[in-house]
């Protein structure tokens, strides 16, 4: 008769071997650079599970690059955004290992200037949700455009993120006319909202893709538009939804 393990003892050692992978990689970096850096991320290819792709940090610098790396951890190669798989799943998820340390990066680089447009939006404009967790002082920026289904996804999330931190949103028309007017009627039906649960159901309502506009706030969507245009000269944001860990 066989034995089963138990679940505990199961992922104790998943977390045991995965530990020991980020130990690696560390540990070569370390002996070839003499960089101590950080694992952040780390996940198997589906098509390929010899092949894992990862996610590392320079702490004196903050900045992160995406690699593969050999199941084991002892083998390194440079993650660029040329990568092509059978399984899309992995092509996605290569994808997304690129795109979020870019962005990281991109937002280390540009910090003073995210932080200077940022506090440049009138307080009137910005859309404040702030954290369930009691004496939270993390403060994330939220571009956001209803039309965009990323943006969709990320909103129906909120109430994850808003345990680890307050959220201001600021909407945006980059996606055309039906954004701008979407982002104008959530700015004129929040004004009425009493509390921060109020108002995640005004965004949920027009974020909607099913929801139609009927109306066209004027006053609201010149504001809308003078947003849009701002953010978009400033050349730091070019997609959406584009999420940016403020810095007091």
């Amino acid at each position: 008769m066989k034995k089963i393990l138990p679940v505990a003892l199961i992922f104790f050692a998943f977390s045991f071997a995965q530990a020991n992978v980020e130990k690696n990689i560390a540990n070569i970096i370390q002996k070839q650079t003499g960089k101590n850096v950080s694992v952040l991320k780390i996940q198997s290819l589906q098509s390929n599970p010899e092949l894992k792709v990862a996610i590392i940090e320079d702490p004196s610098t903050k900045y992160q690059i995406p690699i593969f790396t050999s199941k084991d951890g002892n083998v390194i190669i440079g993650l660029s955004n040329v990568f092509f798989a059978n399984e899309k799943k992995d092509a996605e998820l290569v994808n997304q290992f690129y795109q979020t340390a870019q962005a990281h990066n991109s937002q280390q680089q540009n910090s003073a200037k995210l932080k200077t447009l940022f506090e440049s939006i009138p307080d009137d404009y910005v859309i404040d949700l702030p954290s369930t967790t009691k004496g939270n002082q993390k403060v994330t920026y939220i571009v956001s455009d209803p039309m965009c289904p990323h943006c969709q996804n990320e909103l129906r999330d909120i109430d994850s993120r808003l345990k680890e931190t307050n959220v201001k949103m600021i909407l945006v028309g980059f996606l055309g006319e039906k954004s701008a007017i979407k982002s104008s009627i959530i700015l004129e039906k929040i004004k009425s909202a009493k509390t921060p649960a109020e108002k995640i159901q005004i965004l949920k309502q027009i974020y909607a893709p099913t929801y139609e506009p009927k109306e066209k706030p004027e006053k609201e969507l010149k504001k809308v538009e003078n947003i849009t245009k701002k953010i978009t000269d400033s050349g730091l944001i070019k997609y959406v939804p584009y999420i940016y860990e403020y810095n007091q």
